[in-house]
């Protein structure tokens, strides 16, 4: 099997990243039924990947706060209450700020892998902000996600013209909320990766 996923690992990576864009472009007119099933699906077939290709188990935890993530935008799909107040913000302000807070500690974990793997070794706040910018961009690529379904499929996301800038503000400031999570949760697992400080190797 492994070395099935070592022969194919890009086109199977390139598959389930299409899987995950198509789903989120289509995810806000599903079913909450199966908005949860796809989400545990999909993240069961990345963990499993990740596990068997690059011998890296994930988080549990982390998997279940992304999962919570897409339950926080299914639900509102659900309950119909985009667009409506929500406490002192718009539910879509509330979902872009909580999502990010909840996603982007797996991608802080992810990257400190990733780092070490391809041979660098860097500090945890280092690794905490390489992986913020790498959220934000993929923030910034939904807002993409969410015009193509404007322009080519009759959606109707964008509600003014404030709209992106203000979801991609909510976004920003639930990433560094999450960045503080995330370095909560994983600092001593982040430390345990830093190099010695007399290495001339560090980053960050």
């Amino acid at each position: 099997m492994k070395e099935f996923l070592t022969r194919f690992q890009f086109p199977i990576a390139i598959i389930i990243s299409l899987s995950g864009a198509a789903f989120l472009l289509k995810m806000c007119y599903l079913s909450l039924a199966f908005n949860t099933a796809f989400g545990i699906v999909f993240l069961t077939v990345v963990y499993v990947f990740v596990r068997l290709r690059y011998d890296l188990t994930v988080p549990p935890l982390l998997l279940g706060l992304v999962l919570a993530g897409v339950e926080i935008d299914a639900l509102g799909n659900y309950w119909r209450l985009y667009g409506s107040q929500f406490g002192p913000l718009q539910y879509d302000e509330f979902a872009h700020l909580t999502i990010q807070v909840l996603v982007t500690p797996i991608i802080v974990w992810l990257t400190g892998r990733a780092m070490l793997r391809l041979g660098y070794q860097v500090t945890p706040g280092f690794t905490t902000l390489f992986a913020g910018t790498t959220t934000f961009s993929l923030s910034a690529f939904y807002e993409i996600i969410e015009l193509w379904d404007e322009l080519y499929f009759g959606g109707h996301r964008i509600w003014n013209t404030q709209d992106t800038a203000r979801d991609l503000q909510f976004d920003l400031c639930g990433i560094v909320a999450g960045a503080a999570l995330a370095y909560l949760l994983l600092r001593r697992d982040l430390l345990s990766e830093r190099p010695p400080r007399e290495s001339l190797s560090s980053i960050g």
